[in-house]
């Protein structure tokens, strides 16, 4: 019996600590089996064991101070909010409006974003609609801030 106890409690560290480097993982699945495994293990050890409430005493120690480990370690690592992009103006901006009405060629295919040649000047542009072919002639009908748009050149 006291296998299985000991069994539960490394399950439940296994997973919470899953849960604290994948977060999001399954929306606190790991967080849910650790709690329902320490519980598991209180149970069964407070029914079959002698010295349950020194056992149990030890589970909840080291709950908290799992707890306030693992509160440290987030914070230190600044994993609460790092992993997430709050303010887009820290792209560079590119002035492109210089290249509205240049011809280039596809160098790859526009599906719709892809790189065009513009006299040895390499770009990233979209098409502005259909598929665009490697190797096709294209004129930039729109250009603005980051962003360049190209369309077939008739005769080509």
């Amino acid at each position: 019996m006291h296998v299985l106890v000991i069994a539960l409690v490394v399950v439940g560290i296994i997973a919470i600590f899953l849960e604290l480097l994948m977060p999001g993982w399954d929306s606190y699945v790991g967080v849910f089996v650790g709690i329902v495994a320490f519980a598991a293990a209180a149970a069964i050890a407070v029914i079959a064991l002698d010295g349950a409430i020194f056992f149990v005493g030890a589970i909840l120690a080291l709950l908290v101070v799992g707890g306030y480990g693992m509160y440290f370690f987030i914070k230190r690592r600044q994993l609460h909010g790092g992993m997430i992009l709050t303010d887009v103006d820290d792209a560079p901006q590119v002035d492109v409006s210089g290249f509205l009405g240049k011809e280039g060629k596809a160098v790859t295919l526009l599906r719709p974003v892809g790189d065009v040649d513009f006299n040895g000047v390499r770009m990233q542009a979209s098409s502005d609609g259909p598929f665009i072919e490697k190797g096709t002639k294209v004129r930039v009908t729109e250009a603005q801030a980051n962003r360049i748009i190209v369309s077939v050149v008739e005769g080509n």
